[in-house]
């Protein structure tokens, strides 16, 4: 029981599943807010989301949020999941139940963008085969595999989101031609980066590398497989760092091994962990790493304190910065009273109208 001194806690915030090594910065956030804070992991899954029946405000990581369990989240207002997609969270249960669903859509842009870079230099430089080669001993003037020049190359982006205009941003004066498709992109924004706005079929037929950076829903399942992998050029550079269902994996393998195109560098899986059986794991045309484009120690900072701000905003009364179902803020009857930054405006008017499938 509270001291006659000390209020009782105003609200109750659950922490489900995270993996990190502390979790001191969700509970002095949440704490100084009034709440109380419950660290769910050093429980069993199953207390846990007993812990989360009267909670007000949920955080989550990886784990696949139901229409079952939400059902249970009797006093739940908010249900933030650590990272810029959602795919984890029934998102139309949870607005069905009138909870916001929040997430964090700018805490990695730098690292993402970075690791998408970095993956295609590998790439186009043959860095790690050649890094392992000589490792073994070997010395080779005379390549085995052709090296080509990068300048005067086509980039082409699926996706003009934030990551996808960091790439923009950071490969301008390399010398390339920039393409993106993204049907939901104000084309000034395109054009300030200098970046031209195609179709699909177009982006594929006319780029020699592409990097991926769309968000996973019923439209972008499987946005490239063997149609898009026929159109491609044979020395074409797939990156991706977004969702691994993006890409048909199967359609992948089959384009890589019949050469339609030259190599792929995924960060990001349709099963993760990737299995240890997995031939993608020791593919000569594949570079492979575990879903860590979005780590630097400032980022997963930044992502446990944004995350357990918006918990502490929408728990005393607020608003969250971001969401992924703006719609349940007419289901609450206060879409009127939120007032996103114009990026963020753009992104969920974005995200609506790819659930919906209609024209922009």
């Amino acid at each position: 029981m509270p001291s006659p001194t000390t209020s009782a806690p105003s609200f109750k915030a659950v922490l489900i599943d995270h993996n990190y090594s502390t979790t001191q910065y969700e509970r002095e956030i949440i704490e100084a807010a009034g709440g109380v804070f419950i660290d769910g992991e050093q429980h069993p899954l199953d207390e846990t989301l007993a812990l989360c029946r009267d909670a007000e405000g949920i955080l989550c990581r990886r784990l696949q949020v139901t229409p079952e369990m939400i059902q249970t989240f009797k006093k739940c207002k908010i249900l933030v999941r650590y990272g810029i997609g959602t795919d984890n969270i029934n998102v139309d249960a949870a607005t069905a139940a009138g909870i916001i669903v929040g997430h964090i859509p700018d805490y990695c842009l730098d690292e993402v963008s970075v690791h998408a870079i970095g993956l295609l230099l590998a790439c186009v430089r043959r860095i790690i085969t050649i890094h392992e080669k000589v490792r073994r001993g070997g010395w080779d003037v005379h390549r085995e595999e052709p090296v080509w020049r990068m300048q005067g190359r086509t980039l082409g982006l699926i996706g003009l989101g934030k990551i996808g205009q960091a790439v923009a941003r950071k490969m301008q004066g390399w010398g390339l031609r920039l393409l993106a498709a993204d049907p939901y992109q104000n084309p000034s924004v395109a054009a300030s980066l200098g970046v031209d706005l195609v179709d699909l079929d177009r982006l594929c037929r006319e780029s020699d590398y592409v990097s991926v950076h769309v968000p996973l829903l019923p439209e972008t399942h499987h946005l490239l497989g063997a149609r898009e992998f026929g159109l491609m050029r044979p020395e074409a550079i797939v990156v991706n760092t977004a969702r691994g269902p993006v890409l048909d994996t199967q359609a992948l393998l089959e384009a890589l091994n019949q050469r339609k195109i030259g190599q792929a560098a995924l960060d990001v899986f349709e099963e993760e962990p990737l299995p240890l059986d997995s031939p993608m794991r020791s593919h000569p045309k594949m570079i492979v790493t575990d879903h860590t484009a979005w780590y630097s120690e400032e980022s997963q900072i930044q992502l446990q304190k944004s995350a357990a701000r918006e918990i502490a905003r929408v728990c005393t009364g607020g608003l969250p910065n971001s969401l992924a179902n703006p719609e349940v803020l007419e289901k609450l009857g206060r879409y009127r009273e939120w007032e996103p930054s114009p990026s963020v405006r753009w992104q969920l008017t974005r995200l609506e109208r790819m659930r919906n499938k209609t024209a922009p």
